[in-house]
């Protein structure tokens, strides 16, 4: 599965950086205002996001659901055809599966 871990602050790479090691394939993408040291570096957190979930990345944001929720809803149409987007807290204390069960966001989460 390719994954795209996002990783909006520099609090937030340490997990992204855990994350990534248990993820076969993924890549840490770093907003460049924020965060230096990333596979990928991006501008626009929303725009991002939402091109990643667009071509059928799975999405993990090291981020708050919200920010998730308003990137990719415009594209949300068909939930068994979906990539799996996942939230995880800065602090790496909880995880939430949010779209993409069909595709693997329960078992990505886990």
């Amino acid at each position: 599965m390719n994954a795209t871990i996002v990783v909006l602050s520099p609090a937030g790479l340490q997990i992204a950086q855990t994350i990534a090691c248990h993820v076969s394939g993924a890549e840490i993408h770093g907003l460049r205002t924020r965060v230096t040291d990333a596979d990928v570096i991006f501008d626009d957190a929303m725009a991002h996001m939402r091109q990643c979930f667009a071509e059928g990345r799975a999405v993990i944001g090291i981020c708050a659901t919200g920010i998730l929720i308003r990137a990719i809803a415009p594209l949300l149409k068909d939930k068994r055809s979906e990539p799996p987007v996942v939230a995880v807290a800065g602090d790496g204390s909880s995880v939430v599966p949010l779209v993409g069960g069909h595709n693997g966001a329960n078992r990505l989460a886990q």
